[in-house]
Formats: structure tokens, C-alpha cells, sequence
């Protein structure tokens, strides 16, 4: 009578056992399945590196458009414009070259210009002619011409050219930074020039 009871008590403690294991299996299920669902309804997890967000900021910077310097710079590097005053003087200046043509062969008109200019210098005192160049192409003589009845000096370039056949071209050109091409009257004192030559030479300008 004691063994069959001792049996039966130990087969109700296996079947306890075995009940109890039953129930924790079931609470480790819902458990599992407790945070299965909590995943998924949070979306995937992505695991980021540390240095990605230091590529894509050089990636952005590489692709970014450049940005336009400010307007204070791009005045400053714009070269400065010409006021409107410098404008108008510049029209206004004067003009210091001056040119006519000749009926002469160039090598029969440069010497009697050359010897008309020497003989005004010779009787007009303050006026100087030289020749300073002589050449197939071109013949220059430099010298001051001094207005009569006037204090106007002039530093004066004369340049004797070919024109063709039988003509010849001849330049009077001022130095605007000498004597009084800038403040004085070049046009005038060229015309005078040209008829000191013309009237040595015997004929005029066409």
C-alpha cells in the first residue's frame, strides 16, 4: 500500500513538472512573439557608420553650384570706369597730327621741304629744324616751331613719306606732353607749317 502510494505521488509531480515547463514554453513564445511585432512595426533598423555622414557632406560640397562673390568683391575687381567729364575732355581734345599729300616724287620733295624749314629757322628766331632719319620709306625731321605774335611753342615730328607715284605725304605731328599742343592752337600752328613748305616748294597740297 506505501509503494503505491509513493508511485503516485511521483507521478504527480511528473505531471506537474511537466506542466509547469508546458507554461513557461508558452510565456517565452508570447514573449518572442512580443518583440517580433514590436520590430516590425518600428520599420528596419539600419546600422550607419560613423564617417558616412562626413562623405556625403563632402559629396554635397563637391556637387554643390559655387557660390557668387558678394557685390562689395565684384565691384572692387571691376577695373574703374571713365567718369563723364574724362569722356567729354577726350572728345574735345585736340587733335595733334596732322597730314596733306604732295604733286613731288619723294626724292626730289623731301630735300626742299628740309631746305624751307632751315631757312624759316634761320630768319625766325626760337624755331630749330634737323633731319633726323633719312630712308627709302620715310624721311623724319624734328625741331620747335614757335608761333609769330604768340608765346605758343611747339615740339614738332615732320615725317616724309612715299604716296605713289609722284606724291609724296607729309605728317606734322605734335608732342602733347612738350610745348603748348595741349593748351594752344595745334591746328593753326600745322596750317603754318605746311605754308612755310608750299610756298618753298612752288605748289599746294591736293
Amino acid at each position: 500500500m506505501q509503494d503505491f502510494a509513493m508511485k503516485n505521488w511521483a507521478l504527480i509531480r511528473k505531471m506537474c513538472y511537466i506542466k509547469n515547463m508546458k507554461r513557461m514554453v508558452y510565456l517565452l513564445l508570447s514573449f518572442l512573439a512580443g518583440i517580433s511585432l514590436t520590430l516590425s512595426s518600428c520599420g528596419t533598423i539600419q546600422i550607419v557608420p560613423k564617417d558616412q555622414p562626413a562623405k556625403e557632406q563632402v559629396q554635397k560640397e563637391k556637387t554643390s553650384p559655387e557660390k557668387a562673390p558678394p557685390p562689395e568683391v565684384a565691384r572692387k575687381e571691376s577695373p574703374p570706369e571713365k567718369g563723364f567729364l574724362d569722356k567729354i575732355l577726350q572728345k574735345i581734345s585736340p587733335q595733334d597730327t596732322f597730314a596733306r599729300t604732295y604733286p613731288f616724287d619723294f626724292g626730289l620733295f623731301y630735300p626742299k621741304a628740309n631746305s624751307a624749314l632751315q631757312d624759316y629757322a634761320r630768319g625766325k628766331k626760337g624755331n630749330s629744324f634737323q633731319i633726323s632719319r633719312i630712308g627709302s620709306d620715310a624721311v623724319i625731321l624734328r625741331g620747335v616751331y614757335l608761333r609769330e605774335g604768340t608765346q605758343e611753342r611747339y615740339v614738332s615730328t615732320l615725317t616724309i613719306k612715299p604716296a605713289g607715284s609722284q606724291k609724296s605725304l607729309l605728317e606734322i605731328k605734335f608732342d602733347s606732353s612738350g610745348g603748348d599742343a595741349s593748351s594752344g592752337n595745334p591746328g593753326d600752328a600745322a596750317k603754318e607749317i605746311f605754308q612755310i613748305i608750299e610756298k618753298a616748294a612752288g605748289a599746294p597740297a591736293r
